[in-house]
């Protein structure tokens, strides 16, 4: 079976068949870890100790900051760059968010787009000397991105140690931010907060601006034959600084959610692994804004119905990380199944 919807009926095979291995090996009966994984994923069918909407919330918010994460990628994967850096970006993004949600005293209107506008600028700045590092000196993004999120690990490690903690506190982290920067939840029914929407709406704006607009076209050729489109007259080390540096943005502007919508505050430890997701939801999606929609959906309900899984029968979280795994190989190999000749 040679065609494009053969490979996809297949790979969903056979991560439905490992899925029901790993459920099986933890010794859990096959139906009912089905159904605890469907409940925490989606509500269906309902359960006793949590509801459809529960459900619906868990899997949105974990589905947020995956999306933005996988857009960063997918972005940087147009313009022929590949950002492994977003975790760093996106703890950057979260402490500038923090702080200015915390320091400054403003009016709701005001205070809440300037909190995720510096953790965009941080993550953007953050994802800057990398790409420069890239196109005037030839170092792989690849090596440097690494490098650069140990660096904000310890970098925010030393200022929420050191510069910015919560004097009322003794823990590692910063004071927590005002009403006035903190995302409202979307409804009084879900209680997910505003920067779902926000993620869902930057998706499609970065589909048209790929693909609809002269810029996009230039960052697509730039990735796609960068020899043929410097040619062609197109600017191609300064569309992918930019698309890296957007790229960066939407990374931190993921931590900055995070930060706005979740916790209010950051703290040594804050989660960054979303980062890493957004690689797996890229690769999935064709590194296609609007795609990334569905396959980071796929990858949040996943992880909530994997985690309820595990509250329930005590089976091992890291089915999650597992299947991530699989889905990442199953995308790759779909991906050298287009370049592969015809026979």
């Amino acid at each position: 079976m040679k065609s494009q919807g053969g490979r996809v009926l297949i790979g969903a095979g056979i991560a439905l068949a490992l899925l029901t291995g790993l459920i099986w090996l933890s010794k859990v009966p096959i139906f009912v870890g089905y159904r605890l994984i469907l409940q925490g994923a989606i509500g269906i069918p309902p359960s006793e100790n949590a509801g459809l909407l529960d459900a619906w919330d868990n899997t949105l918010h974990e589905m947020t900051p995956i999306l933005l994460t996988g857009l960063a990628v997918a972005l940087a994967l147009q313009a022929g760059l590949f950002n492994i850096g977003a975790a760093g970006q996106l703890t950057v993004g979260a402490c500038a968010a923090a702080w200015i949600g915390a320091r400054f005293t403003l009016p709701a209107p005001v205070h809440l787009p300037f909190a995720l506008l510096a953790g965009a600028a941080a993550g953007a700045v953050w994802a800057w000397l990398p790409a420069w590092l890239k196109m005037k000196r030839g170092a792989h993004e690849v090596i440097t991105t690494i490098m650069f999120n140990y660096l904000a690990l310890y970098f925010t490690h030393w200022l929420v140690t050191e510069v910015i903690k919560d004097p009322e506190s003794d823990a590692p982290k910063t004071a927590a931010i005002a009403e006035t920067a903190q995302l409202p939840f979307i409804g009084s029914f879900l209680f997910t907060s505003w920067g779902f929407v926000l993620a869902v709406a930057l998706a499609l704006v970065l589909w048209a601006l790929l693909y609809q607009t002269v810029w996009g076209y230039e960052t697509r050729a730039t990735g796609s034959n960068p020899d043929a489109a410097q040619a062609a007259g197109i600017p191609t080390h300064r569309r992918a600084i930019t698309a890296f540096m957007m790229s960066g943005a939407l990374a931190g502007l993921a931590g900055a959610v995070e930060v706005c919508g979740l916790h209010y505050n950051f703290f040594e430890g804050f989660p960054s692994g979303y980062g890493f997701d957004g690689i797996a939801v890229a690769l999935l999606a064709g590194n296609h804004p609007a795609l990334t929609i569905g396959t980071a959906y796929l990858f949040g309900a996943l992880q909530s119905g994997t985690y309820n899984l595990h509250v329930a029968t005590g089976a091992p979280k890291e089915i999650a990380i597992i299947m991530q795994g699989v889905l990442i190989l199953f995308a790759l190999s779909l991906r050298l199944g287009k370049r592969a000749p015809e026979k």
